[in-house]
């Protein structure tokens, strides 16, 4: 099957600071932070992965890769320090998709031999454990109703065995003359977080980072005023 080729068109727009290990656009708008610029843990082959903001304010990548059961820990509160945490083992029967989010802390994960799913509880951010859940949760639809309530479908699951694609990172703001940041090879999965400027995106080598910093700015700002 012939591998689908998605497109990230980014539009600079103002000046920002960047480390010089990252490829830029031509406005310094967006940063691409390649696996060889994270931490080691980030560089392995990844399947899936979910992204938590935790009481305090941190937020954590959580990244589930090729060794079965092993989780991939990364602090990426500040984007431009993306620290490592560690790695967890967990014993699982078969690797795992995140699943629909349930509590503050917790997520739904699906296992890929069709064997079910579990709670993974990330109460304590850094050591996440893994229980079991009860049928009723297992359904592929979930919606909040309050702070504890749950409205559960019973939706087609949806394929884990989904086909990898290539990603370009294009510079657009001359429209006219596109500009090739970078190609990140067979993206299994991505998150995108408006909020804080940021796409991960989980391909071959690892885990790539675009960052908009100015974006980022504007959030920290937003969180100092606020505070």
């Amino acid at each position: 099957m012939q591998r689908m080729l998605r497109v990230m068109l980014v539009t600079a727009l103002a000046s920002a600071t960047f480390a010089s290990a990252e490829v830029a656009s031509k406005w310094k708008t967006i940063v691409v932070v390649q696996p060889k610029d994270l931490p080691q843990i980030a560089q392995a082959t990844g399947q899936s992965m979910e992204l938590l903001t935790a009481g305090n304010g941190r937020r954590y990548l959580y990244i589930e890769q090729q060794q079965l059961g092993r989780i991939a820990i990364l602090d990426v509160t500040d984007l431009s320090r993306i620290k490592a945490v560690g790695t967890q083992k967990l014993d699982v029967p078969a690797a795992f998709d995140f699943g629909p989010r349930i509590g503050e802390s917790a997520f739904l994960v699906y296992f890929r031999d069709g064997s079910g799913a579990a709670v993974l509880d990330l109460r304590k951010p850094k050591d996440p454990a893994l229980g079991q859940t009860s049928s009723m949760l297992e359904g592929t639809d979930l919606q909040k109703i309050g702070q504890f309530g749950l409205l559960v479908a019973d939706a087609p699951r949806p394929s884990a065995m989904r086909p990898a694609q290539d990603y370009r990172i294009v510079d657009s703001s001359n429209p006219t003359d596109p500009k090739l940041l970078d190609t990140v090879e067979k993206v299994q999965q991505e998150i995108a977080n408006d909020q804080m400027g940021t796409t991960f995106l989980l391909g071959a080598e690892g885990l790539t980072v675009v960052r908009r910093p100015v974006v980022e700015r504007d959030h920290r700002f937003d969180e100092t005023y606020t505070n």
